[in-house]
């Protein structure tokens, strides 16, 4: 547990995993700020979630740890090169176990190394001198946020708001006269995405009486279906390819409502504050819903195309109605 008011620490936080993972340590981020506002936050991540780290708040530091090529040896690299910032504090900020939790803080040198773990007998474990016990059966009833912060505060029951993930996009959105609605058709599990015809139906079916310009947002390999999608939708709509994760960010802060599949995009719109219709297909909202006050999930525990259209239709139908009338088009 950390205490408010106590000298300021320097904390390393160890992640390694996707964009939606790392924006979910972000309360734990805030929290260990709250506690001590001089308190030191490096982050080691991969260099595929790097981009995000440029858009987080209350981080003094990061290094990229390269994901290709043996693992150990990068950490062996990376932890001796770092040992010299002398770090208080390290956590392997993720809810699951696996033995890079313990090896790489333990080679980083942090004086008190939080993890989870499952197998106090594993050498890799017992290098984790701060260890907390993993329960499966508590991963699965509560979010993973929530899962993050009680490594250091077992206090909290549910992830409160002024803890929610933030981007700072450091520039603020262009004006225009449409409402902006993207939907997107890059997703890597198909059990949360629409085909093509029921995304077009959707679309099509939200009426005349509110203006709203689509934007398909599509990763370069799928370019030939958003054009599918383009083809087959009504109104104006344009297709917008981001090659990069920060384009991508620009793109969902320009928006005033997203349509998306579960997965990373989700939580970068609610860290945006975009609102936004959420479709759940085989993972559990229970841990992974966006963190967000503006934001509707909608689930089928098998595949999205379950879910009744109309249904779909109406709750984006009344966020687009809400959007209109605080935006007074």
């Amino acid at each position: 547990m950390l205490s408010k008011g106590k000298s300021n620490k320097s904390f390393a936080i160890f992640v390694r995993s996707s964009y939606g993972d790392l924006l979910m340590i972000d309360p734990l981020i805030k929290f260990i700020k709250r506690s001590n506002a001089k308190n030191k936050i490096t982050l080691f991540v991969d260099d595929k979630n790097s981009q995000l780290v440029d858009f987080m708040e209350y981080i003094d530091a990061f290094y990229i740890i390269p994901s290709k090529g043996n693992k150990y040896l990068s950490f062996i690299i990376y932890g001796l090169k770092y040992r010299k910032n002398k770090y208080d504090v390290s956590i392997a900020a993720k809810t699951g176990t696996g033995s890079a939790n313990g090896f790489f803080p333990f080679i980083l040198g942090a004086k008190k190394r939080i993890s989870y773990v499952s197998n106090p007998k594993k050498w890799t474990d017992l290098l984790i001198n701060s260890p907390v016990p993993y329960n499966e059966q508590i991963y699965h009833t509560q979010h993973y946020a929530l899962s993050v912060l009680n490594l250091v505060e077992k206090s909290f029951k549910q992830v409160p708001n002024y803890l929610y993930p933030r981007l700072d996009l450091n520039q603020p959105a262009a004006k225009v006269n449409k409402i902006n609605l993207l939907v997107s058709v890059s997703n890597n599990r198909d059990s949360c995405m629409l085909s093509i015809k029921t995304l077009a139906k959707i679309i099509n079916s939200l009426g005349d009486e509110i203006q709203f310009q689509t934007y398909i947002s599509a990763i370069e390999n799928d370019f030939d279906i958003a054009k599918k999608l383009q083809n087959k939708i009504i109104k104006s709509s344009s297709i917008k390819v981001t090659p990069l994760l920060k384009d991508y960010i620009i793109l969902l802060g320009s928006m005033d409502i997203c349509f998306l599949g579960e997965g990373g995009g989700m939580h970068m719109a609610a860290a945006l504050g975009i609102p936004q219709v959420v479709l759940f297909g085989n993972t559990s909202p229970i841990t992974w819903s966006p963190l967000s006050s503006y934001a509707s999930v909608l689930y089928d525990n098998k595949n999205v195309n379950n879910i009744p259209v109309k249904k779909i239709t109406t709750i984006l139908k009344d966020k687009l109605t809400e959007i209109k009338e605080n935006k007074k088009y």
